[in-house]
């Protein structure tokens, strides 16, 4: 067991399901797989209270998020949101004519718990919002993280450059801490 998850279930008081008990292969697998496609990659994990990102500091973003679903921290920050850069700008930049218009998303989201800052990136509004199928989908999940706190839960982000806008957005859920309802998201 990584001293990351194990760290998350000490601070909550519990233990970790037996469901978890491959975790650390997995996250060995997912940062093996994304050096091999951006080998001058330099991967930390940051442990902050009950969440952990690992983090690539050549492109500067989050490469995984996984947390223990809580309470929200804060009353969500608007003023602070509004100073962050904008992401549309980004997105624009990047994307050119395949720009799609963003929101500031939470890999760990603000109901279950989610900080601002390293944990922000551009996200499809629709997928963000719920108003598409995808967005539909996606929402259902945060809303079970959110309702259910102490929920183990993952955002994996797939990149196709070296921008921190994501192409993709992988999110698990381990439902009652033994069975994974995992779904896979287009971000670009």
């Amino acid at each position: 067991m990584s001293s990351a998850l194990a760290g998350l279930y000490e601070r909550s008081g519990r233990s970790p399901p037996a469901a978890l008990a491959d975790w650390e292969g997995r996250v060995d697998g997912w940062c093996d797989a994304y050096l091999r496609v951006f080998p001058d990659a330099e991967l930390s994990e940051i442990n902050l209270d009950l969440a952990v990102f690992q983090f690539d500091h050549v492109s500067e973003r989050v490469t995984l998020a996984y947390a223990l679903s809580v309470e929200p921290l804060m009353r969500r920050d608007s003023g602070r949101m509004r100073g962050f850069p904008d992401v549309n700008a980004s997105v624009r930049r990047v994307l050119g004519d395949r720009a799609f218009v963003a929101d500031k998303g939470h890999f760990l989201g603000h109901a279950s718990g989610g900080i601002l800052d390293i944990n922000l990136f551009p996200q499809r509004r629709e997928l963000n919002r719920g108003w598409s199928e995808e967005g539909k989908r996606f929402r259902s999940m945060e809303r079970y993280v959110a309702e259910h706190p102490g929920t183990f839960f993952y955002h994996r982000p797939s990149y196709r450059d070296q921008t921190w806008i994501p192409a993709t957005l992988e999110y698990g859920v381990l439902v009652d801490g033994e069975r994974w309802w995992v779904d896979r998201f287009r971000n670009v």
